[in-house]
């Protein structure tokens, strides 16, 4: 390696970098005509001088800067997710506790994620101690027409059958009494025989609250 090429080369990778929205999540293999060599060199003290995070294994972070928070603002796993997912051209949906999250049956914020995908299934350790498993599904799982049935079937799964507490039944209740009967019914046949009827009674008790009151007309 010609290291009296590392200036030049370098100067392309920080143009190219500063050319990108602040927040962008990138991969090496965006920098074109650079030696792997090199453009590790290059990467590495572009992190030294926190003109760029590092996030994972071959995972980089354009950074922006928040106001609110006083530093620089954290992707979140599943924008970190979907950047992978896109770059390898495939689909992913959440699952297990990160479907609880997304859909507030719990507020911890999880330090792990678990997506389904068609992509390739692996484990990603980041930096910040955080991990995303991505897990091989069939096409199936990845069907869902309306994401946020997706989410609920998913959660309600994670919850487990005979687990759902009253407390639970009440965000269900919430989230079923935003969605149009017609999505609800297009992708319930994807669920699973007691994730459906679980969610078809909670449904018709939301009916039933909404039908008038007779009581006492003539």
């Amino acid at each position: 390696m010609n290291r009296n090429n590392i200036p030049s080369k370098a100067e392309q990778v920080r143009t190219q970098i500063q050319s990108m929205k602040e927040g962008t999540i990138f991969f090496p293999d965006v920098f074109e005509n650079i030696g792997q060599v090199a453009l590790h060199i290059i990467l590495s003290r572009l992190v030294q001088q926190n003109r760029i995070i590092r996030l994972g294994p071959g995972l980089y972070l354009h950074p922006r800067f928040s106001n609110v928070l006083g530093t620089y603002a954290t992707p979140s796993l599943e924008d970190i997710a979907k950047a992978i997912a896109i770059k390898e051209k495939s689909r992913i949906i959440p699952t297990g506790s990160y479907a609880l999250y997304k859909l507030g049956f719990t507020m911890q914020v999880p330090t792990s994620a678990v997506f389904l995908t068609d992509g390739s299934p692996r484990k990603i350790n980041l930096e910040d101690g955080r991990i995303i498993v991505f897990k091989r599904t069939t096409a199936k799982n990845l069907s869902f027409h309306n994401p946020t049935v997706q989410l609920l079937v998913a959660s309600i799964r994670e919850i487990g059958n005979g687990n759902i507490t009253p407390e639970h039944r009440e965000i269900i209740q919430g989230i079923l009494s935003k969605l149009h009967e017609e999505e609800l019914k297009q992708d319930l046949i994807l669920a699973p025989y007691w994730v459906r009827e679980l969610i078809l009674y909670e449904r018709n008790i939301i009916h039933e609250s909404q039908r008038p009151n007779r009581t006492g007309t003539s």
